[in-house]
């Protein structure tokens, strides 16, 4: 979410200054827009002013409209020097891939899926909504749109302005935009850098949203019910202030460069993408296939998907070093923050002192007469116990973030899954 709004606010002036050579060769003052876009949307968060569904629709519809009159007016364009470019693009694309070994194959084919990350950051998104549904199979709707646009109107648009006989290096910043004015002359080319740097200041506007529904759930967690205080309108106002002050500094650490910040948002999207995916491997490994879940998943697949996506992070992070350090740089202090916090203040802490103490049933086995004793080890589902006698006990392992079970009898001992065995804490 930080480098998702910094970058969007970076990405919204760029192409708002696309027409302004003067404001877009001047590095402070492209700095200072992004600033105040940035503290202008946290002010409106804080005012209570939120975008509603109308208004996010009437932006779509028109950003369909402009959208295929770019992609109509780009087929309508083409000559048989775009075909001679689009046509030499995809042999080339299929050269690296047939190099007769297997190594040099597949490091060319991780290098060009790396490059086209950033066009599956759409995803969060999607994934925003899912507290907005019933389950996730109401959300599918919102996968398909997104692997429409991304699979086929993101490529589209890309061959298009990649074809056009442009100067790239002197528009990275504003290739789009500048295609659309050669189409159909500057009105329209402004038209789409306006829609660019509005939809952009919605995604800034996201931004700030996420994280504060985030920021909200874990200051409840861990009990700083400072920070989520309300103003009148109803609004998390010091978490938005802190956002702003967060993102302000990515801006002024990276001078507003959108290289930079898309190196960061390029490696922190894939390193997301790997630590959900090992999750999931992990989570269907353990539990295997007995246990009914909303989707299928493919327990190889998701192991081959994950290795792709773990070796195009290691490519990132080679490729970008100065990206990589700063994104490491900035990941390192918000996890740092996170495990001071959770060490004093995690919810887990109340949940392991409710449990039993391991003399407790050294003492209780003690008390027995019979030589022969019983170590019997349930669930924590298991309810039913039998008579209690002096010479049994019961253990239960449990997870503190799943809280303790109840005790069910005296020789009913409850221990927390911890760093240290049983063994350990007993000597």
């Amino acid at each position: 979410y930080i480098l998702t709004a910094c970058i969007s606010a970076v990405s919204a002036v760029l192409n708002a200054v696309s027409f302004f050579p003067a404001v877009a060769q001047s590095q402070p003052s492209v700095v200072a827009i992004v600033l105040t876009i940035i503290w202008a949307i946290a002010g409106l968060n804080i005012l209570g002013i939120r975008e509603n569904a109308r208004f996010t629709f009437m932006i779509f519809i028109f950003a369909a409209f402009v959208i295929l009159n770019l992609i109509v007016s780009g087929l309508f364009g083409l000559n048989a020097e775009s075909f001679q470019k689009i046509t030499y693009a995809a042999q080339e694309s299929f050269k690296p891939l047939q190099t007769g070994s297997f190594f040099r194959n597949y490091d060319n084919f991780i290098s060009h899926v790396a490059f086209c990350i950033l066009a599956y950051s759409g995803i969060e998104s999607v994934i925003q909504t899912a507290g907005l549904v019933r389950n996730w199979r109401e959300i599918r709707k919102a996968y398909q749109f997104l692997a429409v646009t991304v699979g086929v109107v993101t490529p589209l648009v890309a061959a298009l302005a990649l074809s056009a006989p442009i100067n790239f290096k002197e528009h990275e910043g504003d290739l789009i935009t500048y295609f659309a004015t050669t189409l159909n002359g500057v009105g329209f080319g402004m038209l789409v850098a306006t829609l660019a740097s509005l939809t952009l200041i919605m995604a800034v506007n996201t931004a700030f949203v996420a994280s504060s529904e985030l920021l909200d759930r874990v200051a409840h967690r861990y009990g700083f019910h400072w920070l989520i205080a309300t103003n009148r309108r109803q609004s998390l106002y010091r978490i938005h202030l802190i956002n702003a002050a967060f993102f302000s500094i990515i801006v002024l650490i990276t001078h507003g460069s959108q290289t930079i910040l898309a190196d960061m948002y390029a490696i922190g999207l894939i390193a997301s993408f790997c630590i959900n995916l090992f999750s999931l491997i992990i989570y269907r490994y353990h539990m295997g296939t007995k246990e009914v879940i909303p989707y299928f998943t493919n327990r190889l697949g998701t192991l081959v998907l994950w290795v792709i996506m773990l070796s195009c992070f290691i490519f990132l992070a080679v490729d970008k070093p100065h990206g990589t350090m700063l994104w490491a740089g900035v990941t390192s202090v918000v996890l740092v923050a996170g495990m001071l916090v959770a060490r004093k203040r995690a919810p887990e802490i109340k949940e392991i002192g409710q449990g039993d103490s391991d003399m407790d049933m050294i003492l209780y086995l003690a008390g027995s007469a019979q030589s022969d004793l019983h170590l019997i080890f349930r669930r924590p589902r298991e309810e039913a116990l039998g008579l209690a006698k002096d010479n049994e006990v019961y253990i239960t392992f449990y997870s503190p973030r799943q809280g303790a079970p109840p005790k069910l009898a005296p020789n009913h001992f409850r221990f927390p899954w911890t760093r240290l065995g049983l063994y350990q804490h007993i000597l």
